[in-house]
């Protein structure tokens, strides 16, 4: 309905201004007082004209700035959510890697026991054949006996504490270091999204403010080009009416 007003504001200046030039001859007074009333039909027109340019720049900006805010908002929640998923997912990543590290270390203990049960075996058996080989060497005089049993017994502990103590140790690192692993191959990946996820979302909240910038940009453009064009529209009939006035003031 405004532009449509606009329009017909339009047309009437035109046809208003056409008679200057057709009758630049015609110098009665009645004609001056025509001109004078013409004149002042157009500031009339000119001025509704220039309110509704000044509306519609008005609603132009108003139109604007929404849009920046609503793109603006949309990239903030974005933000937001490339933020909170990121975090979430390294969160449970780091639980995940936790529960790894804790089975390493269940997995120690277990082969620590293990060794442990292994070496105590070991130690009993040598501990009877020691003590069975000596009941023989006083019984039966069998010295022979004793000795190879007094050799399998020292054999049998030095075997026994290494079980117990070196491959315990290593059993015990290598279950601790396969649990590490495992731990590094769930959180490591998890870090770089989230650091990837917090990037795209400060890349989201700068769009955001650069949104909210051109927007601004928009308003005051519509501002002042409705701005320009009522000041066009009053200033091209206040020069009429100017005219028409010097011209009745001269009969």
């Amino acid at each position: 309905m405004t532009l449509i007003r606009a329009f017909v504001c339009s047309a009437a200046l035109a046809v208003a201004l056409t008679p200057f030039a057709a009758s630049a001859a015609d110098t009665t007074p009645e004609h001056a007082q025509a001109e004078l009333a013409n004149g002042q039909a157009q500031w009339d027109l000119a001025q509704q004209q220039a309110s509704d340019l000044q509306q519609q720049a008005n609603l132009s900006a108003a139109n604007e700035r929404m849009i920046a805010q609503l793109r603006s908002q949309a990239f903030r929640e974005r933000q937001l959510s490339n933020v909170s998923n990121a975090m979430a997912m390294e969160q449970i990543a780091s639980a995940l890697a936790n529960v790894a590290r804790s089975n390493g270390d269940v997995n120690a203990r277990n082969d620590l026991g293990i060794a442990q049960i292994k070496a105590a075996g070991l130690v009993a058996i040598a501990d009877a054949n020691l003590a069975n080989g000596q009941q023989l060497a006083v019984t039966k005089g069998r010295f022979d006996e004793l000795q190879n049993a007094q050799a399998q017994f020292d054999l049998m502990h030095r075997l026994a504490n290494f079980i117990s103590g070196q491959l315990a140790e290593q059993n015990m690192s290598n279950a601790k270091l396969i649990a590490q692993e495992q731990a590094d191959a769930i959180h490591t990946p998890a870090i770089a999204e989230q650091q990837n996820g917090l990037a795209l979302g400060a890349a989201e909240l700068l769009a955001g403010d650069l949104e909210l910038a051109a927007g601004n940009v928009r308003v005051s453009s519509a501002t002042i080009t409705g701005s320009s064009k009522a000041s066009a529209v009053l200033s091209h009939a206040a020069a009429s009416l100017k005219n028409a006035q010097a011209m009745a003031a001269s009969h």
